[in-house]
């Protein structure tokens, strides 16, 4: 048996008390643990630390919950170079070796507290030698015998690490160690520090178990409370993870977790996983204890201790008083703000202090350490040498806003928080040290507006998801698919709940959500049925993955790791997202570039840092502003508070129309498919007045007819016979219209002329005439010889412009409803 070791319950140290306090009861006995033996055993079914024996007949070696087989049959089945399946493989059992044992067993003569030598054979070896010398031919015989008595133990063995008993008289060492160390000699990898080696030699391996003996009853404490916090995250940690922690941690002889520096796990060649691992232990162990009270006293801050996530790094503000300062701010700050970002958003607010506080260190001769001489030439200073930065490119024209704001707003706050009063930290700081509203420079205008993506490039992008989906996995795909259509925040796509299609009392299919940024819950998008076609596909591979999970616990997209229940949502996608975009072949795009004078076309490529997840919800906002969306409609669909917001994601659509209006005018036709030309500015500019208020569309080109205009378009004369009215237009970015009408002719009098009852009035009204058909032809057919006359540089200009014409058309959309279908960049999928 081993040998009883202090408990560590009677320990004075406070720390490991309060380490010890925090162990769950539930989960010692999840992993058997005895503070005597102090040996972590893994339970057999469990969603985390679960280790079922292998499946191959005749192993009782343990294997993760998701293997099939333990990782020494699953290298035997690949090294056979064997034709057969796993499956086959598994089935044949282990032929090759009927023995096999986990563990040290004990000598099956009654009573005896010897262990065998092996597996083999039954007895220990003092009993295998009268067993030798007796006559009794068989070891049933000799067990049987009356005068058989059993030996008591020799003792534990003397390896720090190790709880096995002795097998031999004369011996410090079980069987294994006394092997170990006999090897070692031979080899000559023994220094003779022998003392040394029973204090840092592991323990023997055995599957599902992990020996903590032989290291410091804090560190112990230590690892179990790290095992206990990772299990709680559902986050695995395998047996031989934690057995070589446990090993590197001897050879260290290291007292605790918290006093162990990451140069020590360096210089001692520890691996980049188990230092993961430790890391992770170390945090932990940071946060046991800690309350926000004694985080504040620190100059870097776990922001996980007041309910967010990540830190707030204090250590670049040079002045103590001024840091201190910022401190109590934050303190102050943090309690208002909400959203996953609260650590990037207030840090940045921090860089404005930290650009202060480098400016009175570079500029004045006591580096800003004597708050009493401050004055407003240092804020002057300050301002210059932001306004110097930004000219220099070191940051851009909207940081610099930001900085000079962030610095007023900080500065204010801490006047009114009484922070410059008797005996605060800023004692004595004079008033004029401030900024004031005409300090902060002119906001750069459109400085969201223009990141949308091309038509083109998203079509590219939407041709190889599948390469994503390949590349990464399923949820970062239809991640994707959802961020290119509802353009949301990417934070708002992937903490998805399962259940988040629903519909509106009028039947009209919605993508409910939250707004975590803006603390808003619950939100409600429309979307279209295709949408609705990727949550419901990615529902139905959810609920199969995790059929035990309540699906008001689920999560759309899933974490692939540390989440066996399916509650964690994905990450961050922007890794695997760049890596995707990096991979995609280089998307061409035509670019008017001058050459000798010139505007010519080039085919050049996209620039690829251009897209990011981020960068759909700009498209999504462009995409509906030159649809003709009302502003305060698409800011509904934004989910913005303000419509200043939105009107930031987009570029104003009138100044890109009139350019693409003045290209298709001038390839315009009347009814006769004689060319309409416009060769003087002023008669352009009318063209530009009469689309915003003297036309009416039509099915394929515009009308001119005041009273039809005034109407709407429901005062034809003529019956909307359009090709046969002198106020009819048309130009190229009709030619699509055209020909879909031309055929819904054709297909009409086909329709007429089969056997059809009806009258022949009716007929005959109904018939499209020949004439109507052959100037409907003629008009396609003008248009097309004017196109084929442009070079490839013009045409490639007359396209992109058709382009924009045809998707800034005025549509009656309002907030889309039944009927009224978002734009979609993707039109070609099913409704």
């Amino acid at each position: 048996m081993a040998r009883p070791l202090p408990l560590a319950q009677e320990l004075r140290d406070l720390r490991t008390g309060e380490i010890i306090a925090a162990l769950d009861t539930d989960f010692l006995t999840l992993v058997s643990w005895d503070w005597n033996l102090r040996v972590v055993r893994y339970p057999m079914s469990h969603p985390v630390l679960g280790m079922p024996d292998c499946l191959v007949p005749g192993c009782v070696k343990g294997t993760p919950v998701s293997e099939p087989v333990c990782a020494s049959c699953m290298n035997r089945w690949r090294r056979s170079g064997s034709e057969l399946s796993l499956e086959e493989f598994t089935a044949r059992g282990r032929a090759d070796s009927p023995f096999r044992s986990i563990g040290q067993k004990f000598c099956e003569v009654p009573g005896c507290e010897r262990p065998r030598r092996t597996v083999a054979v039954r007895v220990c070896p003092a009993h295998q030698y009268h067993w030798s010398r007796s006559s009794d031919l068989t070891l049933e015989d000799f067990l049987k015998r009356p005068n058989l008595r059993p030996l008591s133990s020799i003792g534990p063995c003397q390896v720090a690490s190790c709880y096995r008993a002795r097998g031999r008289e004369g011996r410090r060492y079980c069987d294994v160690h006394a092997t170990r160390l006999n090897l070692a000699r031979r080899r000559g990898s023994f220094d003779g520090d022998e003392e040394r080696w029973r204090l840092t030699t592991p323990a023997v391996a055995v599957d599902r178990e992990v020996s903590l003996r032989g290291l410091p009853d804090r560190l112990v404490a230590e690892l179990l409370y790290c095992l206990q916090v990772r299990t709680t995250r559902e986050v695995k940690t395998r047996d031989h993870r934690l057995r070589q922690i446990c090993d590197q941690m001897r050879l260290l002889q290291a007292p605790s977790l918290e006093t162990l520096q990451d140069a020590d796990l360096d210089h001692a060649g520890v691996t980049t996983d188990l230092q993961m691992i430790i890391k992770g232990a170390r945090t932990a162990l940071r946060r046991l204890g800690a309350t926000p009270e004694t985080e504040r006293l620190k100059d870097i801050w776990d922001l996980a201790v007041f309910g967010h996530s990540r830190t707030l790094n204090f250590t670049r503000i040079h002045q103590r008083p001024l840091r201190e300062a910022v401190k109590v701010w934050a303190y102050d700050e943090l309690p208002r703000r909400r959203g996953r970002n609260v650590a990037g958003s207030v840090q940045n607010m921090i860089r404005g202090m930290e650009q202060l506080s480098e400016s009175l260190r570079l500029q004045r001769e006591d580096e800003g350490h004597h708050l009493r001489l401050l004055s407003r030439t240092d804020m002057v200073s300050f301002c210059n040498r932001v306004a110097f930065l930004a000219e220099s490119g070191v940051f851009g024209a909207h940081h610099r806003v930001n900085v000079i704001r962030y610095v007023r707003k900080i500065v204010n706050r801490i006047r009114v928080m009484g922070l410059t009063g008797p005996g605060e930290v800023l004692e004595g700081l004079p008033a004029d040290f401030a900024l004031s509203v005409e300090d902060i420079p002119d906001e750069p205008e459109d400085t969201e507006a223009g990141r949308d993506l091309p038509d083109e490039v998203m079509r590219e992008l939407c041709d190889n998801l599948d390469l994503l989906e390949k590349s990464s996995n399923r949820e970062f795909r239809v991640a994707t698919e959802l961020l290119i259509d509802t353009g949301r925040r990417p934070d708002e796509i992937s903490t998805l709940p399962w259940d988040c299609l629903a519909k509106d009392p009028d039947g009209t299919l919605v993508m409910v959500y939250d707004n975590s940024k803006n603390y808003r819950l619950g939100r409600r998008l429309p979307i279209a049925q295709a949408t609705a076609a990727v949550i419901t596909a990615q529902q139905e591979r959810v609920r199969e993955r995790f059929p035990g999970t309540p699906t008001s616990k689920l999560k759309l997209l899933p974490s692939p790791v540390a989440n066996p229940a399916g509650t964690k949502p994905i990450g961050s996608i922007g890794e695997a997202h760049r890596a995707w975009v990096d991979d995609l072949p280089d998307i061409m795009m035509p670019v008017v570039v001058l050459v000798d004078g010139q505007l010519v076309t080039k085919m050049l490529p996209f620039d690829k840092s251009r897209i990011f997840p981020y960068a759909y919800r700009h498209s999504f906002a462009q995409r509906h502003a030159d649809s003709d969306i009302a502003p305060d409609v698409l800011m509904d669909l934004m989910d913005h508070r303000e419509l200043s917001t939105t009107q930031a994601y987009y570029r104003v659509s009138q100044e890109r129309r009139r350019e693409a209006v003045d290209r298709v005018t001038a390839l315009q036709f009347d009814r006769r498919g004689n060319r309409v030309w416009r060769k003087a500015q002023g008669m352009l500019d009318s063209e530009h007045v009469r689309r915003a208020i003297g036309e009416v569309a039509t099915a394929y080109g515009i009308c001119l007819e005041p009273h039809n205009v005034a109407a709407g378009g429901q005062s034809c004369p003529i019956r909307f016979r359009c090709v046969g009215c002198d106020h009819f237009r048309t130009d190229v970015s009709y030619l699509p219209d055209l020909e879909r009408y031309l055929s819904d002719l054709l297909r009409s009098r086909e329709r007429l002329m089969s056997a059809f009852e009806a009258d022949d009035w009716a007929r005959s009204e109904a018939m499209p005439s020949e004439e109507e058909i052959g100037r409907v032809r003629r008009l396609i057919n003008r248009v097309k010889a004017d196109l084929d006359d442009l070079s490839e540089e013009e045409r490639a200009q007359i396209e992109e412009a058709v382009a924009l014409v045809r998707r800034s058309r005025p549509v009656m959309l309002g907030m889309p409803r039944v009927g009224q279908p978002l734009p979609d960049v993707r039109p070609w999928r099913l409704p």
